[in-house]
């Protein structure tokens, strides 16, 4: 019934050949339309999976992972030029609100500044203390004076000679050498003397060491900086606009205009100042970007590359043309589908194309093949049409149903882009298919219309390969076997009572990469400043609970660090901690107003005091006392080049600057002295934005969980993920999706695979069983699967999905067996190729070292969709041939021939994705060559063989014989002949009609 069907559907197309193309023409054209005005890209990875509550939460009030980070790098320490950068990028972004928001790259710490004290412990207390009274002749006696540079030199040799203060006068004599050496450029004899005065290096130690920034040009404000001050880092987030238009690639592409624009002003006064922009969104939309790119430049290396092979395979090239015409036609129609069915693409279902590619040439390829054949018998264009959609159209529609189930059932696995990309696969392949009998043969009626048979092509027929298989079948079948088994003992091993795969899963996404991609490099140099992109983030209702998740989080081994608003609160100061907080006020409450003026200096004792400090520097076997000693040489040698005017000049003004500085930092600590209690409100407006929301009466504080490993490998992330969610199960954040979509990806494509099996396996045995037995076999096991499954939801609330898929195969097969167990046993025979090959592509994978990834695990589904092509069209090729009463089984030319273009046309079409960028794609080239050269090989060496000594036992029919039912009394006719031999004789078998025909 279906052959006849698709017969007619042929029929019509053959004889309305130009009404059907532009029907089909305008289709397509309609649906390119519709593709690009309405079809959207989405690059989040957390589109991949359905967001969870705490996801909701973190993406509704912080942005979820939307930030932009911008990375400003130089190859030395340069603080005041990345400040200036970043001002400058800075108020360039704040002045476009329609396009960016939350702009974070300084910290302004004023209202902090009166507190600041509060955040140092007990110990750095008393060390400022300490400090402080150093000073005291200073404080206390108003002695300016001891600050002399030559009283200072002074104290700092007898100190260096001590054994007790001697490490400590060390580093202090290196802080006034580099100071001293830095301040004075001066040049030799009369010429003009220069004094660093702007970046002047205070020589004296930090008072105190925690709590309060320092910077070159404003003490409140505290710039986004790496420790080696030579990265530094903007944070923005695209517009709440942008973001709910899902439209961020709008905001990366004009900041990387702002970025290539500013590195441009800086190419000449700055020309090692790299700007790059990072981040997950970034990331993303790079990896979508770059493998739709790839995708583009695959698809027309491999349109170019099958064009050719098909051109080799049908010694012609206007047929070729004829099915890459059909194939890009049905892209389109395929793309119109996935618009209007699911609105999007994502970093998944792009991969359609490459499928589409690879699968949809097949189905043109066998009837153009059978079309040229019995175009060689002599029959006419449209007869010739008819007959090939009669022959090879079921075995087409077959294939195109086995895979279109396969990839459909990806919708059952819950994973949200697995499921989105099984739908448009599954589109896109029953399109191929209905365009495959609708469209190419209109295509070929007007094309061949005043074509002569002798003017066409002859498709190869591989005669040599079919008389060597027919001749020795034992030989090729034990061949294949070996093959077969010696790989297979590569895939895997037996050992311990387990059998353990060689092939092994990585999940790592930044091994898929472009490594060459800007973006991918930013990221690295902020993982190298210990500014990771990967964190989970877990959101509280009040502080309270904020802090004990804080705590919980902080003592997990696998956690690095932990930021959130309640770790930056300080408890109130209380005891020991206040008392000392009010000694420093006491010691720093009468400074005075502006710094004193110190007498002039008299360069030679300067240089007496200075010279005596150099020697004894220069006696220490500390490499940073030699340090400082070079230094002071240089400044000395400096200065006794300058006139004795200009010696005093240096040293005057010198020293007013480091009174000055003494005397700024004393202010800053006392300023620094309030003993009110910090709240949320005395933090950086901006950074405290980013931690806490207030919706209405509900407060969301947030925390970030930073790891201690890279997890961007598998065992750190996994590490990571269970201890997190050992303290909060709900906690959510890019590893914790990473990890779900790792984990739910690599489960779902195993279930994927089997589930594929069974359909086509399924699907298979429904074509080859008589109609009435069709129904008998296929909805009993149903019914019984489904009331087992029934009672054990009522019972357990669950059930086992691949147990009754399991009950349910062999329920079906037992049926079919009983009906006629040849049937099953063809299933069977169809399977062997994409099950070989599939085993012999896992042991070269081994030898290769190639492992699954996220993007090459939709090689499984692949390469059994692909691989039962070949197996179904031989085996009906077989029941062909035995339906029309042939003694023995012979692969005929044009089954081979398109079994054969059609895996070599997948081969190339999958092998082209290896020319891509993305790491990615070129392993899922890689790994589908391979594993659809290995069906081929199962399907050429292996199943004609035992198809040959199959149908050597074969029994005589593949329809039962009717014996016509003897009448209950025996009569003679007239003519004395048996009234039995009168009757109408049943349909004899294939072996009695071949012995009628030989008598």
């Amino acid at each position: 019934m279906l052959a006849r069907c698709l017969g007619g559907i042929v029929g019509i197309s053959a004889r309305r050949p130009r009404l059907v193309l532009w029907c089909m023409v305008l289709l397509g054209c309609a649906s390119v339309g519709i593709t690009i005005s309405d079809l959207r890209l989405k690059a989040s990875r957390s589109d991949l999976l359905a967001p969870d509550a705490t996801w909701k939460d973190y993406s509704n009030a912080f942005g979820g992972d939307s930030d932009l980070v911008v990375v400003a790098r130089t190859q030395t320490a340069d603080p005041q030029l990345l400040q200036k950068v970043l001002d400058q990028l800075g108020e360039r972004l704040k002045r476009e609100p329609d396009t960016f928001s939350n702009v974070l790259y300084k910290l302004d710490q004023a209202s902090l500044r009166s507190k600041a004290l509060q955040f140092l412990t007990v110990d750095e207390l008393q060390t400022a203390i300490r400090r402080v009274d150093g000073f005291s002749p200073v404080l206390k006696n108003r002695q300016w004076d001891l600050l002399r540079i030559e009283k200072l030199a002074d104290q700092l040799n007898r100190n260096a000679q001590s054994g007790s203060s001697a490490e400590s006068a060390v580093q202090y004599s290196d802080r006034l050498a580099d100071s001293l050496n830095s301040f004075m450029t001066a040049g030799t004899g009369g010429e003009a003397v220069q004094m660093n005065t702007q970046g002047f290096k205070s020589p004296w130690p930090e008072i105190v060491e925690a709590g309060i920034e320092h910077t070159a040009q404003d003490t409140d404000l505290a710039y986004l900086m790496n420790d080696g001050r030579n990265v530094g880092m903007l944070h923005v987030m695209p517009s709440a606009q942008l973001i709910k238009a899902e439209r961020i690639s709008i905001a990366i592409d004009r900041l990387r205009e702002h970025l290539r624009e500013i590195e441009g002003e800086y190419q000449k006064v700055a020309p090692e100042l790299s700007l790059s922009v990072t981040g997950i969104p970034v990331l993303e939309h790079d990896e979508l970007r770059r493998s739709g790119r790839d995708m583009i430049n695959a698809a027309l290396v491999a349109l170019v590359a099958v064009g050719l092979l098909l051109a080799f395979g049908l010694r012609g090239l206007r047929h070729p043309m004829l099915v890459l015409i059909m194939l890009v036609l049905s892209m389109a129609l395929t793309f119109g589908v996935a618009t209007l069915a699911v609105g999007h693409l994502n970093v998944l279902s792009i991969c359609f194309v490459a499928i589409l590619i690879g699968l949809g040439v097949d189905f043109g390829i066998h009837f153009v093949t059978r079309y040229l054949f019995l175009r060689q018998e002599l029959y006419e264009i449209q007869e010739s049409l008819v007959l090939a959609g009669n022959s090879v159209g079921t075995g087409i529609m077959t294939s195109a149903a086995t895979t279109a189930v396969a990839f459909g059932s990806a919708a059952l696995t819950g994973f949200t882009g697995l499921q989105e990309l099984g739908i448009i696969t599954a589109a896109g392949i029953m399109i191929c298919a209905w365009m495959t009998v609708s469209f190419l043969p209109a295509l070929i009626a007007v094309s061949d219309e005043s074509v002569e048979v002798d003017e066409l092509p002859v498709p190869r027929n591989g005669k040599m390969w079919r008389v060597a298989v027919v001749g020795f079948p034992t030989i090729a079948i034990l061949l294949a076997a070996a093959g077969i088994g010696a790989l297979g003992w590569q895939a895997a091993s037996y050992k311990d009572g387990a059998v353990n795969w060689h092939v092994k899963y990585n999940s790592n996404l930044m091994q898929l990469q472009d490594e060459n991609l800007r973006s991918v490099q930013a990221e690295q140099t902020l993982a190298n400043a210990d500014n990771s992109l990967l964190y989970a983030v877990s959101v509280a209702d009040s502080p309270e609970k904020a802090m004990v998740l804080r705590t919980q989080f902080a003592a997990l081994p696998s956690v690095g660090r932990v930021t959130d608003l309640s770790s930056r609160l300080p408890a109130p100061p209380q005891g020991n901690q206040k008392q000392l907080i009010q000694t420093l006020a006491s010691r720093l409450n009468d400074l005075p107003k502006s710094a004193p003026a110190l007498p002039a200096s008299n360069p030679e004792t300067v240089g007496l005091s200075l010279d005596r400090l150099y020697k004894t520097l220069r006696q220490s076997t500390s490499l940073e006392a030699h340090r400082a000693a070079d230094h002071l040489d240089q400044f000395l040698n400096r200065l006794a080049a300058l006139p004795a005017s200009q010696q005093t000049a240096v040293i005057d003004a010198y020293q007013n600057l480091m009174v000055s500085a003494l005397l700024k930092d004393f202010y800053q600590v006392a300023q620094a002295t309030s003993l009110d209690p910090v709240t949320l409100q005395d933090l950086p407006a901006d950074w405290r934005s980013r931690y806490l929301r207030v919706d209405g009466d509900r407060q969301l504080h947030l925390i970030k969980v930073f790891p201690r490993a890279s997890v961007w490998d598998d065992e750190a992330l996994t590490s990571f993920v269970r201890d997190v969610r050992t303290v909060d199960p709900t906690v959510s954040g890019v590893p914790v999706k990473n990890y779900e979509s790792a984990v739910r990806l690599w489960e779902c494509y195993q279930g994927i695979s089997l589930y594929a099996l069974a359909a086509i396996a399924l699907f298979m045995l429904f074509d080859f069983l008589r109609p009435g037995q069709k129904l008998l076999t296929v909805v009993p096991p149903l019914l019984v699967v489904g009331f087992v499954g029934y009672n054990a939801m009522n019972r357990e609330g669950s059930f086992n999905l691949n147990m009754l898929v399991a009950i349910y195969l062999a329920m079906v097969a037992f049926v079919a067996a009983v009906f006629d167990i040849r049937n099953l046993r063809d299933t069977l025979l169809a399977l062997v190729p994409p099950v070989g090959g599939g085993i012999m592509m896992l042991g070269i994978m081994a030898l290769l070292g190639v492992d699954f990834n996220p993007l090459n695990l939709i090689a499984l589904p692949l390469v059994f969709g692909l691989g039962v092509d070949g197996g179904i069209h031989l085996v009906h090729d077989y029941r062909r041939q035995l339906a029309e009463s042939s003694e023995e089984y012979s692969p005929s030319g044009d089954t081979v021939n398109g079994v054969l273009l059609t895996s070599l046309t997948s081969i190339v079409g999958f092998g082209s994705l290896m020319v891509s960028a993305h790491r990615g794609l070129q392993s899922l080239g890689v790994v589908l060559a391979i594993g659809i050269a290995c069906c081929l090989a199962v399907s050429l060496i292996l199943i004609p063989p035992v198809l040959v000594l199959v149908a050597r036992h074969q029994p005589a029919s593949l329809e039962p014989v009717i014996i016509p039912k003897p009448k209950a009394e025996s009569t003679t006719d007239s003519s004395g002949g048996n009234a039995a031999a009168s009757q109408p004789s049943g349909k004899a078998s294939r072996k009695e009609q071949g012995g009628k025909k030989a008598a």
